[in-house]
């Protein structure tokens, strides 16, 4: 989903927008808890601030934004292959 798109499809229907912190300075947006907020080429949109994602999807879906820290400790501590049960 463009951002484009995003500001059409808020419009209508306020979507959950989640800001995701990754590594560094590293920001994702998830829409809808299933998809990337992308370029118009496809690629990741990655921002470098809260403020320059704020910025750049505007007031309306900013208010909306909520932000989701990732969890590197549970990642490096709890591995997805040793919490699931095998089988």
């Amino acid at each position: 989903m463009t951002l484009k798109e995003l500001k059409k499809a808020f419009k209508e229907n306020p979507l959950p927008v989640q800001l995701l912190s990754q590594e560094g300075d590293i920001y994702l947006c998830q829409v809808d808890r299933m998809r990337l907020l992308r370029n118009n080429d496809g690629s990741p949109a990655i921002f470098h601030s809260i403020s320059e994602a704020k910025e750049t999807l505007g007031d309306q879906i900013a208010h909306h934004l909520q932000l989701v820290y990732s969890e590197t400790y549970d990642e490096m501590i709890h591995p997805e292959s040793e919490t699931k049960p095998s089988k």
